[in-house]
């Protein structure tokens, strides 16, 4: 087998451990934890879709990924805005 072969499959396993993290950090108690952790999954499902899609010849897989980092960046900071917060420091 292939060096590459192999460290694709250890690099999802790690996106998924990844994802594991955020998930139990966006289960705290402040809103600005849960946007990032939802963010972090976003970003770890996007490169995942993008190295399982490689792996298996499957369709459309850049283009997904493309659109899960670009809307969930821009719903990540549509949110921060609509959040706001204090000015004040």
């Amino acid at each position: 087998m292939d060096i590459l072969f192999i460290s694709k499959y250890i690099v999802v396993i790690a996106l998924i451990i990844m994802m594991l993290a955020a998930l139990r950090a966006s289960a705290y108690k402040s809103t600005s934890m849960g946007l990032l952790g939802s963010s972090v999954v976003v970003v770890a499902f996007a490169i995942a879709l993008l190295i399982v899609g490689d792996l298996y010849n499957l369709a459309f897989y850049r283009d997904i990924s493309l659109a899960l980092i670009f809307f969930g960046f821009v719903g990540t900071v549509a949110f921060a805005v609509v959040l706001g917060g204090d000015d004040k420091w």
